[in-house]
């Protein structure tokens, strides 16, 4: 019993020492987990309004407006990350590498509006004049089972309550300046609990809110001129 105890405490005292060029970096880690921890106000308040706010605007007012952010950050004195990566914190590198491999550029301004676009609580419009938006969500939501449709498609209103209905991704590409009334309560998430489901009103008639549906809707307008009412109900993600 001596020797095994003996054995025990040996091998116990080389992996300490073994372990020990591992204390000062330990050490370095924990102080910098502790500010973050104190950090985590000013960076998720800057997180929530990149998410909330920047979304039409291009790669230049974007950074002005983060400087600025950070600016009132630092006047009213909240704790927040100087030069905190948004994208390295709003998207991991697998999720992104996927991206990638689905046809998303992989510049920080599409990086970005591939955030906005999956985790905005709103659905997405997308200002794509040269397509790329379209083709990446195309690629992403196919195994999903993507409806592709247009507001002048003549199955436009079949499409919309088939993908309601059976929890599948629904995209309206090439939108203009106004966008179908019909689409109202979707884009306003005015769902109604009817029992364990959900139920929306499209026109006159209401459909079944089943999981999996998401819509995405593009255009090709480099400057769209939205209505405040269009604004407020969508998430936007500039693409130029």
């Amino acid at each position: 019993d001596a020797d095994t105890c003996q054995r025990k405490m040996s091998s116990a005292s080389a992996l300490i020492e073994g372990l020990g060029g591992e204390k000062v970096r330990w050490t370095a880690q924990s102080k910098l987990f502790a500010q973050q921890i104190t950090d985590l106000v000013g960076d998720v308040l800057t997180m929530c309004a990149f998410m909330s706010y920047s979304g039409p605007f291009n790669a230049a007012f974007r950074n002005k407006m983060l400087s600025g952010w950070r600016e009132m950050l630092e006047a009213t004195g909240i704790p927040f990350t100087p030069k905190m990566d948004l994208v390295a914190e709003l998207v991991d590198n697998v999720t992104a590498s996927e991206w990638a491999l689905q046809g998303l550029p992989v510049d920080p301004l599409s990086l970005q509006n591939g955030i906005i676009t999956t985790k905005a609580t709103r659905y997405p419009l997308m200002i794509d004049p040269q397509g790329q938006g379209k083709l990446w969500i195309k690629k992403k939501e196919e195994a999903n089972g993507l409806q592709v449709t247009s507001l002048g498609h003549k199955y436009f209103r079949t499409h919309l309550e088939d993908t309601l209905s059976q929890g599948r991704p629904l995209l309206i590409e090439d939108v203009g300046e106004n966008l179908d009334p019909c689409l109202d309560n979707v884009l306003a998430k005015n769902f109604l609990k009817s029992g364990s489901t959900f139920k929306v009103k499209v026109g006159d008639q209401e459909c079944d809110l089943m999981d999996g549906f998401q819509l995405y809707i593009t255009t090709k307008l480099a400057n769209p001129a939205y209505t405040p009412e269009v604004f407020a109900e969508i998430g936007r993600a500039s693409c130029r």
